[in-house]
């Protein structure tokens, strides 16, 4: 078996390809009920979680390799590869040179930072963890994950929990749209005295809203499509609710435009701002899109005294200023450094001692069955006892030994003692040993 992982992601993927695999729960849940475990296609691969947010889609997946002792790494992705393809049945040849290939210990190492929000443009941000609970819940409820990538999940969810709680990182948070208004204030200067409005009353349009407050922003509009919503923010953090058809009014008013709606095509077309600066020809419109996809067509870039900027013109920004949490980053780090080893060392462990628990049981099991052929006509109390007796007697000669295995720390004395349980008790080779090869490429 293999763990893979199989990314694209704002580090090496430009916006306009990857709004094409965004996907929406639903769509998620569409592509999962194609799974192989439903249908018996792409035998190889016997689970798989979908991670999907606004910067990255990453498929997680535990792969059977076709023939033993295949160690080509084509074969291995490869029916990933084909699964994405018709599993979501959009286009992906575009994309598919971007891909990125994680494989074995790479590939919990990097699901963990993602937790951690280290891989994110906004280092540490709060919403990932919550993206990576759901990616997780969404595959339980397809039966797509189950024993091993739920245990991969899980302690990927406590990393990122742990990050959160014991740094800087997580008593300093920041997100996308914190980002975007310390962009704007960069571009055009003080916002304290501009005219905001805000689109979209999500996570990222209300963490705009109280980034704009913090800066001290006092003239802020919020359309939503859910007018109820709008009204329920500006009454958190003032401002004025406006109903999405008044939007053009908002428009016509605003020197910046912060947009974040789910909207699976651009609202703000180039006949829309054209129009809007039809009655405002001299002042400046900033349009800053935080969406994918994309809230705004790009077309409105050739409109003269609009400006347009995208996700990826905010990944520009954070790297060549280093705004963010990054000089909170070692300590992080460590953190999933510490995380990814104790998960390492169980994955190693686990198995092993299922299969010293699995064969202790069938020698309990036959000798029970050749105590028992010894008497007869038994009371079923008598025999009912036997059998807890000797089960009792399994659990605690294995119990000490059990326990050294999950809590020793030190790798080389693990080791040691894997391998002579291992030759002990005759074991077979480790699946875990061949899991945790590690490549990414």
């Amino acid at each position: 078996m293999r763990l893979i992982c199989l990314s694209v992601s704002h580090h090496n993927t430009p916006v306009e390809l990857r709004e094409t695999l965004s996907l929406t729960s639903d769509a998620i849940d569409r592509a999962l009920s194609k799974f192989p475990i439903r249908e018996g296609s792409f035998e190889p691969i016997l689970e798989m979680v979908f991670l999907s947010t606004c910067n990255r889609l990453e498929i997680y997946a535990l792969v059977s390799l076709q023939q033993e002792g295949d160690e080509n790494l084509n074969s291995i992705f490869q029916p990933v590869v084909t699964y994405l393809r018709q599993a979501l049945e959009i286009p992906t040849h575009p994309v598919e040179p971007y891909f990125r290939f994680y494989h074995g210990n790479s590939t919990v190492e990097h699901l963990f930072q993602v937790a951690a929000g280290l891989d994110s443009i906004a280092i540490g941000e709060t919403q990932i963890l919550g993206q990576v609970s759901q990616a997780l819940e969404l595959a339980l409820q397809s039966g797509s994950a189950r024993h091993f990538l739920a245990s991969l999940f899980r302690s990927a969810i406590h990393t990122g929990k742990r990050v959160r709680n014991e740094t800087e990182i997580g008593r300093r948070p920041i997100s996308i749209s914190s980002i975007a208004v310390h962009f704007a204030e960069k571009t055009l200067g003080s916002l304290t005295n501009k005219q905001i409005l805000v689109i979209g009353a999500g996570k990222m349009g209300e963490h705009a809203i109280a980034s704009l407050r913090e800066h001290g922003v006092q003239q802020i509009i919020l359309v939503n499509r859910t007018y109820p919503r709008a009204v329920e923010l500006v009454a958190k953090y003032g401002g004025e609710a406006l109903p999405f058809e008044n939007m053009p009014v908002g428009l016509k008013e605003a020197d910046v435009v912060f947009t974040s709606t789910a909207a699976s095509q651009p609202i703000l077309h180039r006949e829309l701002i054209g129009e809007v600066m039809f009655h405002r020809p001299h002042r400046l419109l900033t349009l800053v899109d935080l969406a994918v996809p994309r809230n705004v067509e790009t077309r409105v870039r050739e409109i003269t005294n609009v400006q347009l900027f995208d996700i990826d013109d905010l990944q520009r920004y954070v790297t060549t200023s280093g705004i963010g949490n990054h000089q909170n980053i070692a300590h992080a780090k460590s953190i999933v450094d510490e995380e990814v080893a104790d998960y390492e060392r169980l994955l190693r462990v686990i198995p092993l001692i299922g299969e010293l628990h699995k064969k202790v049981e069938h020698i309990r099991q036959n000798e029970v069955a050749r105590t028992l052929r010894h008497l007869s006509n038994p009371d079923p109390e008598v025999l009912e006892q036997i059998d807890l007796l000797s089960r009792a007697l399994v659990r605690k000669i294995l119990h000490e030994p059990t326990m050294h295995l999950r809590t020793e720390t030190n790798q080389e004395t693990l080791n040691n003692y894997v391998d002579t349980l291992a030759r002990l008790f005759d074991l077979s080779e480790r699946e875990s040993d061949l899991l945790l090869k590690k490549e990414a490429i």
